[in-house]
């Protein structure tokens, strides 16, 4: 076996149990941002509060382009300013669909 094969195959032997761990820790993210979501709007996107907006059933690209707004100071607010900026534009579609349809999108 050449050299080159020993060490793909040595690369390969390291790497492989890693392979399923990229969308566990993914998914793990992806919680962890619903979870901060779901602390104020609630599991289903409604809660008790006036002040805090509701998202159940909301449209997903209203909400991600309010996100966007939240993200580049166009709409303010303290809270959600802050929340916006730790997400990408992919996981604001992510919590949007959450919210829209009521479940996560794997």
């Amino acid at each position: 076996m050449s050299v080159m094969k020993v060490k793909l195959a040595a690369f390969i032997f390291v790497l492989a149990p890693l392979a399923g761990q990229v969308p566990q820790l993914q998914a793990q993210e992806s919680q962890k941002l619903l979870n901060m979501c779901i602390a104020c709007h609630g599991v289903d996107g409604s809660n008790r509060y006036s002040s805090i907006p509701n998202l159940k059933g909301q449209n997903a690209a209203y909400m991600v382009e309010q996100l966007k707004q939240f993200k580049s100071g166009q709409r303010p607010d303290k809270t959600m300013s802050k929340v916006a900026k730790l997400l990408t534009e992919e996981q604001m579609q992510q919590m949007a669909n959450y919210f829209y349809t009521g479940k996560e999108q794997h």
